[in-house]
């Protein structure tokens, strides 16, 4: 075996032993995802007991009224076409699309 390969072996070696010692002990590694900030998870429950007490900023509350006005013309366009699609029915003019997706 080439003297590179015994490298690549070392390294899987050694990187498997971290991980096993990683688990075994519970801490978890400073590369890996699971590390959280303890500051970092102060900070998101200040924010989110801020945001349940209703202090929320101004821009924030705009920008949620900006979503709901988005929704809601979102709905009125879905209901618009609800309408459209019931009075095609009525008129039977939807018929051409059901015989045209029924013979593929």
């Amino acid at each position: 075996m080439p003297w590179f390969a015994w490298i690549a072996i070392i390294a899987i070696l050694v990187w498997g032993g971290i991980s096993l010692y990683g688990m075994a002990s519970g801490k978890p590694l400073p590369w890996s995802e699971d590390t959280t900030d303890p500051q970092e998870l102060e900070k998101l429950k200040k924010r989110i007991d801020a945001l349940e007490s209703g202090q929320a900023k101004p821009e924030l509350e705009r920008r949620i009224d900006r979503i709901e006005a988005k929704v809601e013309k979102r709905e009125i366009r879905d209901n618009q076409h609800d309408a459209w699609e019931r009075q095609a029915k009525e008129l039977g003019l939807d018929q051409g699309d059901d015989q045209n997706t029924a013979g593929h």
